[in-house]
C-alpha cells in the first residue's frame, strides 16, 4: 500500500471520526494534508538518520558520506514517485 493509499483510507477515518460525509473535494483536501504530514515526516526522518550517521562514524567520514548520499538518493527517487501519484 502507497502512501497515497494510506492517506486516503486515513481521510476517510478521520471524516467518519466528526461524523461527515465528506464531500469528495473535502476528502481530497484531506488526504492531500495527510500525504503532506507523510511526506514531511519520511524527510524529517532522513535527515534525523543522516546526522546520527555523521556522529557515529566520525572516524571514517568516507563512509558516513557515502552512506548519507545513499539516503538522500533513496529519498529523492521516494518524493519523484510519490510526487507523480498525484
Amino acid at each position: 500500500m502507497d502512501i497515497k493509499d494510506r492517506a486516503e483510507i486515513t481521510a476517510r477515518a478521520v471524516c467518519e471520526l466528526l461524523n461527515q460525509r465528506a464531500s469528495k473535494k473535502l476528502r481530497n483536501q484531506v488526504t492531500d494534508i495527510i500525504e503532506d504530514a507523510l511526506l514531511n515526516a519520511v524527510l524529517d526522518d532522513g535527515e534525523r538518520y543522516t546526522e546520527l550517521i555523521m556522529q557515529h562514524c566520525g572516524a571514517d567520514r568516507d563512509l558516513a558520506y557515502k552512506i548519507a548520499e545513499d539516503i538522500r538518493r533513496a529519498q529523492t527517487a521516494l518524493i519523484t514517485n510519490l510526487s507523480s501519484m498525484r
